[in-house]
């Protein structure tokens, strides 16, 4: 697996101005991800002379981990996605949460209120565009297609978000009352229980190809938990990830 830690040190090495990087702990760096003890000894004789074939190798590396650290992130990101599409009918012959309609009392709630069912059929439109566009991009029409769902992808979980904060205040606001009140009631709610959904989708993936970035998004999403249920507990320790 990648050593994860080590990619923001590679980054911050290469940033720094050549004439005074410490080539002794870039080359370091380089035998970490290596191993390669006789390359290290070569720059080590000679740190000065061997300055560009060193920031020539780390280029190389932080390319390359770049590139898989966003192949991780947007594996993980398409798991929300799938369950996303799934759950609000993005599909062309799905129907949408967004066709249950109105409430009985809808021309009786507060404009801002109103406005957020207005809201959500623009988001939906959004949601669904981002989508279509996302099922297009494949190795045949993209040189690189994790870069390109990259942000489609992050657009649709953030939709799906704001859709989500929208509908549940909508539904649950109670008239006559603060709408600022109804928000942090919701929020307070609804957080805990999407977590709790994405780190059970996420922990599936993860049985199935285990990596240090997934690893990683799974505990933060975790830790956010304030009291995760038994369940969850268990399969966290079952994949080694508490």
């Amino acid at each position: 697996m990648i050593q994860l830690e080590l990619t923001p040190q590679i980054q911050q090495w290469l940033a720094t101005d050549a004439d005074k990087r410490d080539i002794v702990a870039g080359a370091e760096l380089l035998l970490r991800v290596t191993r390669n003890r006789i390359l290290y000894n070569n720059i080590i004789r000679s740190p000065k002379g061997k300055a560009s074939l060193l920031e020539y190798h780390l280029q190389k590396i932080l390319k390359r981990r770049l590139v898989d650290t966003t192949h991780e992130e947007v594996r993980a990101m398409m798991v929300q996605v799938d369950a996303i599409a799934q759950q609000r009918g993005l599909q062309p012959s799905g129907r949408s949460e967004f066709q249950k309609g109105k409430r009985a009392d809808h021309d009786q709630l507060p404009p801002e209120v109103q406005q957020l069912y207005v809201d959500n059929a623009d988001i939906m439109r959004r949601m669904r565009d981002a989508h279509a566009k996302l099922r297009m991009i494949s190795e045949l029409n993209s040189s690189c297609p994790d870069s390109d769902r990259y942000p489609l992808a992050k657009a649709i979980i953030d939709y799906d978000r704001q859709y989500r904060d929208n509908w549940n205040v909508y539904d649950h606001y109670v008239k006559g009352t603060p709408m600022a009140a109804t928000e942090k009631v919701v929020d307070a709610r609804t957080a805990q229980k999407n977590t709790a959904k994405t780190l059970t989708l996420l922990l599936g993936k993860y049985a199935k190809n285990p990596s240090d970035a997934a690893a990683d998004r799974i505990r933060a999403l975790y830790a956010q938990l304030s009291v995760p249920s038994a369940s969850l507990r268990d399969k966290m320790a079952a994949a080694g990830l508490l």
